[in-house]
């Protein structure tokens, strides 16, 4: 009897409601992966639409969300080791200013262990945190839970 590989579809409706979201939303995989992502993430981000499915989130747009951290607290959630709540990253793009993000970001259990997925969610807060001072932004990211420091 030959082997046939077992192909696991997404929910279209899942589908539908991720790309039609106003808010900038990734949905991954476990290994991190982008299987859809937002019309307002690509948009927000200036990324095509049509080459997001199926890359590392490292390799979105320039390269700029290859962020060590960012991809560790991931990794972490994605083993149910933890969750991503209003984590502060700078996203450092070429010949572009600076953005300020606070990404969320939690495991989605819908029952099936082989077939673990993600959603993130990005709020740019750019123009709030301009007038705030660096060290400022620099503190509330240590001192969150999910940035890995002592509590």
């Amino acid at each position: 009897m030959p082997h046939i590989p077992i192909v696991h579809w997404e929910a279209a409706s899942t589908l539908a409601v991720v790309v039609s979201s106003n808010e900038p939303l990734l949905f991954l995989s476990d290994d991190l992966r982008v299987i859809a992502a937002s019309t307002s993430f690509c948009r927000a981000f200036d990324i095509d639409p049509a080459s997001v499915t199926g890359k590392r989130i490292g390799e979105l747009g320039r390269g700029e969300w290859a962020t060590p951290k960012l991809e560790s607290l991931l990794t972490a959630t994605a083993t149910g080791s933890a969750s991503i709540d209003a984590y502060e990253i700078d996203l450092n793009r070429p010949d572009r200013t600076t953005r300020q993000l606070v990404v969320n970001a939690r495991r989605l259990d819908d029952g099936d262990l082989d077939y673990v997925r993600l959603l993130l969610a990005v709020t740019d807060v750019t123009r709030y945190t301009r007038r705030s001072s660096p060290e400022r932004r620099a503190g509330s990211r240590q001192g969150h839970p999910a940035a890995g420091s002592p509590t």
